[in-house]
């Protein structure tokens, strides 16, 4: 264990257990209310003219070992406290106390290759490796400083506060740029082109020939197939602002059809969908696909037809524009309404003058916190698109099947990389997976999916499933396999191992919804264990109304009480024996029914089980997770058939 992260450790224990510590070292100390340290000679001669030209040397610039680092961050020097502390958080046991850091600079935010053969004038980007591992690279800092600073640190760091531009001529030409690259009919993206030209929705937004200076715009019905490119909109609704006139915003409904197809005043509709239509005809498109003008609302009939085509409509749009800034439909995306970006973490630089220059630094990739992000149904539009261009906080974004998430121009910031994608032959008709090929990829795309999914939200729980149904549609195609109540058949026993977290138990299940072993019957987050090394347990029969297990069963009154400390509980409800009184069930005994087991550090096992109730006739519900760390307890037990509870409908 690492001297600066001394993390806890947790007991186990019976019952209502709680989530693992967060076991991060603390966090680099703002450097806001520091006094600039001078003395710091490392530090201040790598933001130097002499600096520079080590960064950009092919041996980089000689910073500190782990015993000076420690020692300067003791006297004072903020920089090398952050430096020390980023390094320590992944990289604790790595770095000796004899190993020097080198840094380097490299130029684009979007990749971390450093400098051969020729000098950038500023400090862009540093890369640092420990001199054990030069191809290692253990911390990636951004440097920024603020225009006009009248020490000249300006000229060393040349990347300013990032002022939110998304619609400029050069923002646009860049996404433009890529586009083609992306669709370029003589050498498109290998992984980007089945949806280079397909047949057109139901309904689209015609809004006019890029070429036309006054477009009409119209509901278009394609009643002949119409081939075509097209934009889907990615977008919050969200809540409606309290109007003193009773003014609806303009939808698609039955008494609205026939006008709509005549022509659409731009400015009765809501401003998302008239900045989306901008887009559309700024990137030369005809076509707009958004739901809320392209779906009857008021039509069950055509409600149901079109949300089940919603994988495809995504799947198969030339581009998807996410509008991620926009809580609601209302705002738009396009205003420049946010203050610039720079880090938290502010240093003081000596500079030549005898000034302090400032520093902001950053010492990891940018996370925007989008509002669309949070919404349920947009998981599935994220993941089926081939191409999306984002309007995030600061950047317009780009990503593709064949480009990782960046900035169009490519001069912002670095993002983090969001959740997989679907395996890039959900978009070709005749290739091999190369990427998800394994079993083990597959499960854990599976969990991934599920855990970011259910930190969603929905506005009707009811469609906890639904809003997946796109991604599941996909994947029984690619996968072979088949999707019951959120659990892939062929993986059915691991995927019984997930859990609530503590803190965000449920006070109910909803079983009409979903049986009690799938993670639908509950609203909220969920999390899954670790992936398993054996399975215990067997899929004997398994159908959407019935689930048969071969398995072993332990009662609880059938286990020592000195072993009762090496079994670890996690209920699904706040509190479990509800759900149970409910079905004049509180009397029965907790059951265990061991499903796998699974590898911990240095070789140590864990049993994973269900925590169920047999509800009679050998039909069992479950109310929880259980874990095992001492797998003795199931010394003698045999294995036995029996059925999980399906759901309750009606």
């Amino acid at each position: 264990m690492g001297e600066e992260a001394q993390i806890p450790i947790g007991q186990n224990r019976r019952r209502h257990a709680s989530d693992d510590a967060d076991s991060s070292p603390s966090q680099p100390k703002r450097a806001r209310e520091s006094k600039p340290d001078l003395r710091c000679a490392p530090c201040a001669l790598m933001f130097s003219q002499q600096g520079l030209k080590y960064l950009n040397s092919p041996n980089g610039f000689r910073h500190r070992t782990r015993a000076e680092s420690r020692a300067s961050r003791t006297e004072g020097c903020r920089m090398c406290e952050f430096i020390f502390l980023v390094v320590c958080k992944e990289h604790d046991k790595n770095w000796r106390d004899n190993d020097r850091l080198i840094f380097q600079n490299f130029r684009n935010a979007h990749s971390t290759s450093t400098v051969s053969g020729f000098q950038l004038p500023g400090i862009y980007g540093l890369k640092g490796s420990l001199e054990s591992e030069p191809d290692k690279c253990i911390i990636t800092m951004y440097p920024f400083a603020e225009k006009g600073n009248p020490t000249g640190i300006g000229a060393i760091v040349p990347r300013r506060p990032l002022h939110r531009d998304v619609q400029s001529d050069n923002v646009f030409a860049a996404a433009k740029s890529l586009i083609k690259e992306c669709m370029n009919p003589d050498k498109p993206h290998k992984h980007c082109q089945y949806s280079r030209d397909t047949v057109l929705p139901t309904r689209v937004l015609d809004v006019g020939k890029p070429e036309d200076p006054y477009p009409t715009i119209k509901l278009k019905v394609n009643e002949t197939e119409t081939h075509a490119p097209y934009l889907a909109l990615s977008y919050c609704w969200g809540k409606q602002p309290k109007l003193t006139a009773p003014v609806q915003p303009l939808l698609l409904r039955r008494d609205t059809l026939r006008d709509l197809t005549g022509g659409i005043r731009l400015e009765s509709l809501q401003q998302s969908i008239q900045d989306a239509i901008f887009v559309t005809r700024q990137l030369g498109f005809r076509y707009l696909w958004v739901d809320a003008l392209c779906i009857i609302q008021d039509c069950k009939i055509d409600k149901d037809k079109e949300i089940s085509r919603m994988a495809s409509i995504y799947k198969n749009a030339a581009i998807t524009v996410a509008a991620s800034s926009s809580e609601k439909a209302t705002d738009g995306f396009l205003s420049n309404r946010i203050p610039p970006y720079l880090p938290d973490y502010m240093f003081y630089i000596p500079v030549s003058n005898g000034e302090n220059g400032t520093v902001y630094l950053s010492a990891e990739a940018y996370e925007p916190e989008h509002p669309l992000d949070k919404r349920g149904w947009t998981l599935q539009e994220f993941m089926l698109s081939s191409r999306m261009l984002i309007f995030s906080d600061y950047e317009l974004l780009w990503q593709c099947k064949e480009v990782d998430l960046r900035g169009v121009t490519g001069r912002g910031l670095e993002y983090l990389q969001p959740l997989e994608a679907l395996p890039w032959t959900v978009f070709e008709h005749d290739a091999e997976p190369y990427f998800g090929n394994l079993d083990f990829d597959k499960v854990y795309l599976w969990k991934t999916i599920v855990q970011q999914y259910t930190e969603r939200m929905l506005t009707d729980p009811e469609d906890r499933l639904r809003a997946v149904t796109g991604i599941t549609t996909e994947l029984e195609t690619l996968w072979r396999d088949t999707n019951i109540y959120g659990l892939w058949k062929k993986w059915f026993i691991e995927l019984l191992a997930w859990y609530k977290p503590d803190v965000d138990r449920e006070q109910k299940r909803c079983l009409k919804r979903a049986p009690s072993w799938s993670w639908a019957s509950l609203n909220g987050v969920i999390r899954y264990e670790r992936p398993f090394s054996t399975e215990d347990a067997k899929v004997k029969s398994l159908t959407v109304s019935a689930a048969e297990l071969t398995c072993r069963i332990l009662k609880e009154g059938d286990i020592n009480h000195e072993k009762f400390d090496t079994i670890l509980e996690r209920p699904d409800l706040v509190d479990p024996s509800a759900e149970l009184r409910q079905r004049e069930l509180q009397q029965r005994e907790t059951d265990y029914l061991l499903l796998g087991i699974v590898k911990v550090d240095e070789g140590v096992e864990k049993g994973i089980g269900l925590l169920v109730v047999d509800v009679g006739k050998r039909v069992y519900r479950r109310v929880g997770l259980v874990i095992f760390t001492d797998m003795t307890v199931w010394k003698g037990a045999k294995l036995q058939d029996i059925t999980l509870e399906p759901n309750l409908r009606g």
